[in-house]
């Protein structure tokens, strides 16, 4: 019975003859156009800067919180300018009509560093995303404030 590295040399073997025979050696084929997010990478990647700006607010994490919203209103913007329109609704234009004031309102109460105030406009921010659902067709979708923090992985306590 051959020895195990003697099968695996004669395997070898016989792939150097095949390449040295003028076979050609399978390339991998390159992607004809680059990845790109699609519209629902979009809105879960939104999903999640949602949730962690609640529980960054919610801990009194401003710095975190004002991250967040930031975060939140620059993958807005990606998705309105990539996906302007997406299966016949006007994303882009629906994204600027309902998000705009009330991330504003988030900002602001982030910024005062007002509690109170966070979560009214954080309410209202979660009733402008729902807007936007039910105006795309998408009445399914619901957004609502998170019940758990889902990232055990990430402190959202404050640093002192």
């Amino acid at each position: 019975m051959k020895s195990a590295s003697a099968i695996a040399a004669a395997i070898s073997l016989s792939f150097l003859t095949l390449s040295a025979a003028g076979q050609p050696t399978p390339q991998p084929t390159a992607p004809k156009e680059p990845y790109s997010l699609g519209f629902a990478e979009f809105m879960i990647f939104t999903q999640i800067r949602h949730a962690k700006l609640w529980i960054a607010g919610d801990a009194r994490n401003w710095e975190l919180a004002d991250y967040q919203i930031d975060e939140l209103k620059e993958g807005l913007e990606d998705a309105a300018k990539h996906f302007p329109t997406y299966k016949d609704v006007p994303v882009g234009k629906m994204i600027e009509a309902n998000m705009n004031t009330p991330i504003a309102d988030v900002e602001g109460a982030v910024k005062a560093r007002d509690r109170a105030k966070f979560v009214a406009a954080f309410d209202r921010l979660t009733a402008a995303c729902n807007t936007c659902h039910q105006s795309a067709n998408r009445p399914f979708i619901v957004i609502q404030r998170p019940t758990a923090a889902p990232y055990s992985n990430q402190s959202f306590a404050p640093k002192r």
